[in-house]
């Protein structure tokens, strides 16, 4: 009699916690991670594109006659990346790639009630926004940087639409990204307080929020080499593997990326005024008679530019076609090429 109470209780118990895990997935309520966590995995996210361009790099500088021409669509060789690698993390682990790292996944919420699958509408629409956005984030911003040093270099257009066109762009970006980072901010400040679910804008268009997933089944070392004596390992379970050790080196790649960047900024950080200060070089006579003038037009310096190669300071326009035609310095006759330039951005 005793036996079968104690029987009954834990029947009861395993029940209450099942039902109490199932609530969190399909009930009003589930798990909300922190804001902590959600940072986090954004700020992974951020790394991975300058890692893959680094890596780009890397792989190119080995024969950079051949594939150089590869760096120029550096922006859309990640775009490609991206999507294979978001694309099969969603359909696997419904979440991204960052997010899977910290162990969290994507549900939906219609009119306040949790659904624990996405759609194939949702998935679809999910690696859209992941892969597409940061896409136009970049190129806005490499365009709007050209057209600012365009208008350094006074190389605008003449026509008043066409500036009126660069205006837009330029000043356009600057708002909505200022009015961007304040709802983000605006956001986190509702998730904080819980009087939002959506951790964060993209997912709030699609009606998603993130929730913390299951544990994932690891196959056992005992169970692999219970599967080979019995002859019962299939191609299934090799491609589990593989998929697997790809996925684990992601991730531990990821990790391995925080840390160098946390490394970088530790090691960056050092006060530059600390180090010990060189004596200042002497100056030859034939540099004073050049003090605030350009050597080759002997006019006032106009956008100024320094040859690296001597340390002289010219006129952009000046110095730019000497260098292309006799490719030496005019003054040092020192041999130098176009990148030997080097802007000087002075109020």
């Amino acid at each position: 009699m005793l036996y079968n109470f104690f029987s009954y209780n834990s029947t009861i118990k395993t029940k209450l916690k099942m039902a109490e895990k199932g609530a969190h997935l399909t009930g009003t309520t589930f798990i909300r991670p922190s804001i902590f966590e959600i940072i986090a995995q954004e700020s992974l996210a951020h790394t991975v594109e300058p890692a893959f361009t680094k890596f780009l790099s890397f792989i190119v500088s080995f024969n950079i006659e051949r594939y150089g021409h590869l760096l120029k669509w550096t922006d859309e060789c990640y775009l490609i990346f991206n999507t294979i690698l978001q694309h099969y993390y969603l359909n696997k682990y419904s979440a991204s790639f960052s997010e899977t790292f910290y162990s969290l996944k994507r549900i939906i919420i219609v009119n306040s009630k949790v659904k624990c699958e996405l759609s194939n509408k949702q998935r679809r629409l999910s690696l859209m926004l992941t892969i597409l956005f940061p896409y136009i984030k970049i190129k806005l911003s490499q365009l709007v940087e050209k057209y600012k040093l365009e208008e350094v270099d006074d190389c605008v257009p003449k026509s008043k639409w066409q500036k009126l066109y660069r205006n837009c762009i330029i000043k356009g970006n600057a708002i909505i990204f200022m009015m961007y980072e304040f709802m983000v901010l605006y956001n986190y400040i509702l998730y904080i307080s819980g009087k939002s679910a959506y951790t964060s804008l993209l997912l709030r268009l699609l009606s998603i929020t993130l929730t913390y997933a299951e544990p994932k089944p690891i196959l056992s070392i005992s169970d692999f080499l219970k599967k080979i004596r019995t002859n019962s390992f299939g191609i299934s379970d090799g491609i589990d593997i593989f998929q697997r050790m790809m996925t684990t080196s992601f991730e531990f790649g990821a990790f391995f990326l925080q840390f160098l960047s946390w490394w970088t900024q530790e090691h960056y950080s050092t006060n530059l005024l600390s180090l010990p200060i060189p004596s200042p070089p002497k100056i030859p006579e034939i540099a004073k008679q050049y003090k605030g003038i350009c050597p080759i037009c002997y006019k006032t310096l106009r956008i100024h530019t320094v040859l690296s190669v001597s340390g002289y300071a010219f006129c952009y326009q000046c110095i730019l076609p000497v260098i292309r035609t006799d490719k030496k310095c005019p003054v040092t006759n020192y041999p130098a090429k176009e990148d030997d330039l080097i802007r000087l951005y002075l109020d």
